[in-house]
């Protein structure tokens, strides 16, 4: 019989375990929040103002469209997935709009452009190039792979309408004279349809190799115009009944036509600075071009502009230049856009003109394009990594051609900062950033050898290290030991550079037997004991023990590439991860290492530990990850649902949830400890490198070639996804 002391110490310590932890409330969890994507920095390659209504859209990649009421301010419409559009239109009420796009995706909004949903196509295999409405509630959408579909109940339902061509149609016009639709695709296909695109009457017209596309209609009084490429244009006075096929003396790619009521005269713009004009209805022509300083660019768009009584035209570059006398002489207007442009909206109601491009841009100008205002920055750029700063409540990003932004706003904005490289010409690739170990810098690190420092919030920066292309050095990674104070950036070849300033000066501190042969990508810091860890090619690595003043090499026991490093100050190990599943581990801090069976013959690449569930989680190329529960010591590969790249790691805001972000705009989320996972949508299938959160709102920051907003919803906000961005 148990003694009675024994039996009330059990009774007691019963008593306390149902008291003090119900096993229910102790596997509660935070709910997970959702988020609603934004991507800021789109290519931005159409737009419309809306029949009947003031708003404005541009559209472009990764799904996005973006709305105005006034044409100054910008907000994202909420839409579904991440196809590519190509175009999109409104009925004469403006009522119902229709975006189409990649496989056969078709778009549908009834709010005025606020929020869209799909609608209902009976093909995919096609990707979408042109849309129209004509009548009450018919619509036709037509793209690739003769692919023309037709919807009878304003753009709910889409059924196939049979064409029996391959041809990719590339555009579609209802002609306002006739209210015929036209349609033109590749190897010179023509056609019309007189009853609301049920029946086709099309041709293929006779032209000398290679045979061009027909891309664009116009109709200019009795006049209808199509145009194409290699100098090439379609005219018609019988109402598309028949088309007299144009050779100009230019190899032009026409991208847009305008008429000029005051002198008489249509304007036609190539892709490679030449126009086309006639002053007499399009019976005769005469060709020009638009050269300012010897310089011919892409022309992407021409308007007559009413207020100003000319011809405008916008080029790739942002020039803007006008002509007074129907486009026989031009002039420049105006240099102030710095953007790629890709299109131009009048929107003759306001007297604005709204320019848009890559990266986002939008730029608008009511003094007839005089002067322009930016609406949005031009964020064309690649990035590789993106930190919060340690004071000012701001985002830095860095990344290819040496580009540093910075953000204010959670993401929603960003300014691009200027640094004064010693070459302009061979600007570093930042593949690092840090905060130094006083909070009171940045630090930036990529090859050709730079090292970047900036101020406190991150709004100046100035370069502290660089090396000339020619001397073949590079820092693709940077460590940071804030007990020690010691910042390291990880040389390619074996000369780490090390800063005990806060990143203002750097020493050389060199590897014994580092030589030319051992070259250096990554590395890791345990803070803890002190220790730094870098690895690289064929199994490489070395270690210091002494804030980086002396390193040893250190063996491995393999000779496999070695992508990645993880300190874990919980369990006092230390990883290296490599090509072909390699997985190393060391129990005495770096100095001795066993390789590890992971199960796998996938690029491994990063390292966490999941602090809910104690488990090591390990990813890498083509979705990999692996799980292991007893320190590292075995694993079995999770299904991760994605192909992509993993590329980081963090843990959710408030909740503790595990999120992986990758190539091919993956996120993941586990809310188990890695046991299983759930994409997250990110609105874009562009590859990602990093992402950030920002602490105020709990947003998500993902950057690459890209950079996508996920605003979290469960706050009750859900009218955030259409904030300014």
């Amino acid at each position: 019989m148990m003694p009675s002391v024994a039996r009330r110490r059990l009774a007691l310590l019963l008593m306390a375990t149902l008291i003090g932890a119900p096993p229910a409330m102790a596997a509660a969890r935070p709910p997970a929040p959702t988020y609603q994507a934004q991507v800021i920095n789109p290519e931005l390659s159409g737009g419309l103002q809306v029949s009947g209504s003031g708003v404005l859209l541009v559209f472009g990649t990764d799904g996005t469209i973006l709305r105005s009421d006034d044409g100054a301010s910008w907000s994202h419409a909420v839409t579904p997935g991440a196809a590519d559009l190509a175009r999109a239109a409104s009925n004469k009420t403006g009522s119902v709009m229709i975006a189409v796009g990649q496989k056969g995706v078709l778009l549908r909004s009834t709010d005025g452009g606020k929020s869209w949903e799909a609608a209902k196509n009976a093909t995919v295999d096609t990707d979408l190039r042109a849309v129209v409405n004509q009548g009450d509630r018919v619509w036709v959408a037509a793209g690739t792979n003769g692919r023309i579909v037709r919807s009878t109940d304003d753009g709910k339902n889409w059924g196939l309408v049979d064409s029996q061509l391959q041809t990719a149609f590339q555009t579609l016009f209802v002609d306002p004279q006739t209210q015929a639709i036209l349609i033109g695709g590749d190897d010179g296909l023509v056609g019309f349809s007189k009853d609301a695109g049920v029946t086709w009457q099309v041709t293929v017209l006779a032209m000398p190799d290679p045979v061009t596309p027909i891309t664009a209609f116009h109709r200019f009084g009795k006049l209808l115009l199509a145009t194409s490429a290699l100098g090439r244009f379609l005219t018609s006075e019988d109402d598309a009944q028949s088309w007299d096929l144009m050779q100009a003396s230019t190899k032009a790619f026409f991208t847009d036509c305008a008429f000029d009521p005051l002198h008489g005269a249509i304007v036609m713009t190539g892709h490679n600075g030449d126009v086309l004009r006639s002053a007499d209805g399009g019976r005769n022509w005469e060709g020009g071009e638009i050269a300012i300083d010897g310089r011919k660019n892409f022309l992407t768009a021409i308007r007559f502009d009413e207020r100003s009584g000319s011809l405008i035209v916008l080029d790739q570059a942002g020039r803007l230049v006008r002509s007074t006398d129907g486009g026989v002489q031009w002039a420049t207007a105006s240099e102030d856009i710095h953007g790629e442009v890709r299109g131009l909206i009048e929107d003759a109601s306001r007297r604005r003109l709204i320019a848009f491009g890559t990266g986002g841009m939008i730029v608008s100008s009511t003094d007839s394009g005089m002067h322009w205002t930016v609406d949005r920055n031009a964020l064309d750029v690649s990035l590789r990594e993106i930190a919060a700063t340690p004071r000012g409540d701001a985002l830095i990003a860095t990344g290819r051609l040496g580009v540093v932004i910075r953000s204010t706003d959670g993401g929603t904005s960003w300014r691009t900062l200027p640094v004064d490289y010693p070459n302009p010409n061979t600007p570093p690739d930042l593949r690092g950033i840090i905060a130094a170990p006083s909070g009171e810098a940045m630090i930036a690190v990529g090859p050709p050898g730079a090292i970047l420092r900036s101020n406190a919030d991150g709004s100046a920066w100035d370069v502290r290290h660089s090396t000339p292309i020619e001397a073949e050095r590079a820092f693709p990674w940077v460590l940071v030991d804030r007990r020690q104070k010691v910042v390291a950036a990880v040389e390619a070849r074996g000369a780490l550079q090390i800063s005990r300033d806060d990143g203002v000066s750097w020493q050389v501190s060199s590897i014994p037997e580092a030589g030319a042969e051992l070259t250096f990508w990554q590395g890791a810091v345990m803070e803890r004991a002190g220790v730094m860890l870098v690895a690289g090619k064929a199994g490489k690595a070395a270690r210091s023990a002494d804030g980086a003043r002396e390193w040893q090499a250190v063996d491995t026991g393999s000779s496999r590439d070695l992508y990645g490093s993880f300190a874990d100050e919980v369990g006092g190990l230390m990883f290296l991860v490599g090509a072909e599943g390699t997985l190393l581990r060391s129990t005495d801090l770096g100095i001795r290492w066993q390789g590890i069976p992971s199960g796998s013959t996938q690029e491994l690449r990063r390292m966490l530990r999941d602090p809910r569930s104690g488990a090591l989680l390990c990813f890498g190329t083509h979705g990999t990850i692996l799980r292991s529960q007893d320190e590292g010591l075995t694993w079995h590969i999770v299904p991760s649902g994605t192909d992509g790249a993993l590329r980081k790691g963090m843990l959710e805001p408030q909740t503790g949830n595990v999120l992986l972000v990758g190539s091919q705009g993956a996120i993941l989320r586990s809310r188990d400890g890695g046991h299983s996972w759930h994409a997250l949508p990110s609105h874009t299938t562009r590859h990602f490198n990093s992402f950030a959160v920002d602490e105020r709102s709990g947003d998500l920051i993902l950057v690459g070639e890209r950079i996508v907003r996920l605003v979290r919803q469960s706050r009750g906000a859900m009218g955030r996804a259409n904030e300014q961005p």
